[in-house]
């Protein structure tokens, strides 16, 4: 540091070197950093259990099951009665295999073990390339606890955790670039790709990224007035995207992928009826870390624009705004921001505002942890101070609820009873049994494929048309009837306290033959006396 006189080094040395020798002791900013997104999951939310408050990790699970035991990725549905045998785009196959095969070796355990490992590597990448931006190592990890803080709003042990990870390594490599430019750097970004398209259907956003950099790179050459390096600036991530555009292709469907991809989200139906596709609610707990980054994002960009660094401003901007419209896109938000919000703050706090006492410290708490990094790194003893911190943080935060540490759908969201009750029903007739996707998921994973499910978490699959005859059911619209006797429903599971539940109590066609505090199973006539014969018993109106 160019403040630092001798003297001034030599009064830290006592305190530097007593911090050294408790160094083995103390897990790195980089341990921590991968630590964070555990941390964060115990301190900020109900535990392990909030990564599994969506069914769609179920359906995920039997495909990946599906596709091992076959050998090949499904062209069809067997899901559903109401769509069976009708083609079906498997888009996250790669990452149902994964998930799979960590059910088989761990059960919903292993699964929740792989979505912990992507956060953990998603928050070193994070840190790493903000102390990488000439940020200081307080700022990055301060800023990489806040996007994972942010990002737990969609916090789900689904294949979307590949995308702000695999976004996070793209601005890794793009900023690389830019700083030493070594345009070598992007052709690991295509292969990166066939990876990405094959695990999750996000991978269009790192064609965006390196698309950005282009408009960037060529707007800053603009605005220096040098025309003529404006196309050699650009050129480069302009050739990196089409490679990636390319490279994308190298899936079981081909472009047939992204046509898909495309009708899906130029839908307008889904992000008016999906909430992870609306916007965020800023009356939920963890809006306000999302605030806290968004606040912080926009006042770099303003930094950005008047340092003219046309790239970080436009990286900044586009994707505040693309959080402020969806909240599935804080996570990658997050990801995207911290790097640019690092270089601003770091400049802002070495500007001439702030005193050398100040700047001391800051100095003082780098030098200390730059110490304990090289020591630990040395002597290899990061796992025992992980493992310390890890095990006191559970138990701080939950102390005597052992029920935060369990991987497993929590029965007070789902019918997990219920479930227990279908699976010891065998009845010569199949329960064509009426569902809302929210549960459509948890229900293949319990009991299929004994049971069918009426639609699930796949909306892409099923079409607007199909979720909206669904959904008025559902809301118990005046057709709601007609709308299950065309698909020759059977039986209805339902929230007990739900519209259409209390209207079916109302009617003669229907019966509760099961009832919990969760949810109560209706069935017509014939359905009902079978089910009656295996066990099951009418409830009352």
């Amino acid at each position: 540091m160019s403040f630092m006189g001798m003297g001034e080094q030599s009064h830290l040395t006592t305190p530097v070197l007593r911090l050294e020798r408790f160094a083995t002791l103390i897990p790195t900013l980089s341990d921590l950093a991968f630590l964070l997104p555990i941390l964060v999951l115990f301190w900020s939310t109900t535990g392990v259990g909030w990564l599994l408050t969506d069914s769609d990790t179920g359906w995920h699970i039997r495909t990946g099951e599906v596709i091992l035991q076959n050998g090949r990725v499904p062209a069809v549905d067997s899901f559903s009665f109401t769509m069976s045998g009708q083609s079906w785009l498997a888009w996250e196959w790669l990452s149902d295999v994964i998930m799979a095969l960590a059910h088989h070796i761990g059960g919903l355990a292993g699964v929740v073990w792989v979505a912990m490992l992507l956060l953990g590597m998603t928050s070193v990448v994070v840190y790493k390339e903000a102390v990488a931006e000439r940020g200081h190592r307080l700022i990055a990890i301060s800023l990489t606890w806040l996007a994972m803080s942010a990002s737990t709003i969609h916090w789900l042990a689904r294949p979307h955790l590949v995308t702000p990870l695999m976004a996070a390594v793209f601005c890794r490599v793009l900023n690389s670039v830019e700083k030493k430019q070594d345009p070598a750097r992007l052709w690991s970004l295509p292969l990166l790709t066939i990876l990405w398209a094959n695990l999750h259907g996000g991978f269009f956003v790192g064609i965006a990224l390196i698309s950005t950099y282009a408009v960037g790179a060529g707007a800053e050459e603009l605005l220096l007035g040098s025309r003529k390096n404006l196309w050699v600036r650009s050129r480069k991530y302009l050739l990196a995207a089409a490679a990636c555009a390319l490279a994308s292709l190298v899936n079981p469907y081909g472009y047939r992928l992204h046509l898909h991809i495309a009708q899906y989200l130029g839908t307008s139906f889904y992000f008016a009826r999906i909430s992870e596709f609306q916007s965020v609610d800023f009356h939920s707990f963890t809006a306000a870390y999302f605030e806290t980054l968004l606040i912080l994002a926009i006042a770099a960009a303003v930094w950005h624009l008047h340092s003219r660094r046309l790239t970080h401003a436009l990286m900044l901007l586009s994707w505040s705004h693309l959080a402020l419209f969806s909240a599935r896109n804080i996570p990658i938000f997050a990801v995207v921001a911290v790097p640019g919000v690092c270089v601003a703050m770091r400049e802002w706090l070495d500007s001439e505002m702030w005193s050398c006492t100040f700047k001391e410290t800051l100095w003082e708490f780098e030098r200390g942890v730059q110490l304990i990094g090289e020591r630990c790194h040395s002597k290899g003893r990061h796992l025992a101070p992980c493992f310390a911190v890890l095990v006191l943080a559970v138990f701080l935060s939950h102390p005597g609820h052992p029920k935060v540490l369990r991987a497993e759908f929590d029965k007070s969201r789902f019918p997990v009873d219920a479930a227990v009750f279908l699976s010891q029903q065998h009845l010569v007739s199949p329960i064509r049994l009426y569902s809302s996707w929210q549960w459509g998921g948890y229900l293949i994973y319990r009991l299929w494929p004994s049971l069918r499910v009426f639609d699930d978490g796949r909306t892409d699959f099923y079409g607007p048309d199909f979720v909206n005859k669904g959904l008025r059911a559902w809301d118990a619209d005046p057709d709601w009837s007609r709308v299950l006797d065309r698909y020759k429903v059977n039986a209805a599971l339902l929230p007990v306290d739900s519209a259409l539940a209390s209207v079916m109590r109302e009617t003669d066609d229907w019966k509760p033959v099961y009832q919990d505090g969760v949810a109560v199973l209706f069935a017509k006539a014939e359905t009902g006396r079978q089910i009656c014969r295996c066990g099951g018993q009418y409830v009352g109106k």
